[in-house]
């Protein structure tokens, strides 16, 4: 399990996150077939590999936004700037009393999508995604309870980036104005997160999205 203090990139993560915000704005305004959207939700996430230990699934939650440009007929192209809070959670019993690890990680994801729209009608679009993501550590933190007492560290053996798979489905439903979006996705770890050479240590999750599309 990663243990220790942490050093966070947040200032030049809250920058490059400006600069994505206003390109998309600019973007936006000059193409007509971009659309702009938001989205949030929440669902489950874990970490995995050779340097975990029995780790449970703990609650994960997200939102940010999104771009959406057509490509050709049934395939359209997207990207995104979301806040994903990820983790794990570790409990062992010591003399009937529990002893808990919570593992929290604050990332900032930007994926790029390829969607295919397997079916249409005039109020629903259903479609399967998938794409690589790349991850911005923001904050990481590990909070101990035990016997009644908790204490919290910060976590400093992490990388500051993390690359990512992700898939999902997804279905659309018009409205006057836009479209409400649903997603469900699976996100996983390609490498390690921890700065130890030989640490294996990555992250996975699923959740469900809710959104508009304007």
């Amino acid at each position: 399990m990663v243990r220790g203090r942490k050093t966070s990139g947040i200032f030049s993560s809250l920058i490059f996150l400006f600069m994505v915000i206003v390109s998309a704005s600019f973007l936006w305004a000059a193409l007509p077939s971009v659309k702009f959207g938001i989205k949030a939700g929440g669902g489950l996430a874990n970490i995995f590999g050779q340097d975990t230990f029995d780790q449970k699934w703990q609650e994960s939650l997200a939102c940010g936004i999104f771009l959406d440009l057509t490509i050709y007929q049934k395939f359209r192209a997207g990207t995104e700037v979301i806040f994903f809070r990820k983790g794990s959670i570790y409990r062992l019993n010591v003399n009937q009393i529990e002893y808990r690890e919570k593992l929290i990680l604050d990332y900032l994801e930007i994926p790029v999508f390829l969607k295919l729209y397997f079916f249409e009608s005039s109020r629903y679009r259903f479609y399967l995604y998938g794409g690589p993501s790349a991850g911005f550590n923001l904050k990481a933190r590990l909070k101990v309870t035990f016997d009644g007492l908790e204490e919290s560290v910060e976590v400093d053996n992490l990388k500051g980036t993390d690359y990512l798979i992700n898939a999902g489905t997804g279905a659309e439903l018009k409205l006057k104005s836009g479209f409400i979006v649903f997603e469900l996705r699976y996100n996983y770890g390609l490498k390690s997160i921890s700065t130890e050479t030989e640490g294996d240590v990555r992250n996975k999750s699923i959740v469900l999205l809710a959104g508009y599309r304007f």
